[in-house]
């Protein structure tokens, strides 16, 4: 079994919270991985587990950073919207 552990930096527990919604959907379905996320006030963290090859470990890794990259340049546009 392969495993890693990520922990985003946030703001707010709302903004750890948006940025687990946001990449949630693409946890779902693929045989052998298991996701686990955890909102705090500081971070958004994730715990990943995978039965399987390394290689798809490390591809499916690389989507959930570029998905929560993309989810927290996101939420900043929307945040300096919102102050404007």
């Amino acid at each position: 079994m392969i495993r890693a552990h990520l922990k985003v930096r946030s703001t707010n527990y709302r903004t750890s919270r948006s940025i687990i919604n946001c990449v949630t959907p693409d946890n779902i379905g693929m045989k052998g991985l298991s996701i686990k996320s955890r909102a705090t006030r500081d971070f958004a963290s994730f715990s990943m587990s995978y039965e399987g090859r390394i290689e798809t470990f490390i591809s499916t890794l690389d989507d959930l950073l570029r998905c929560i990259q993309a989810a927290d340049a996101t939420l900043g546009i929307v945040k300096k919207s919102k102050t404007r």
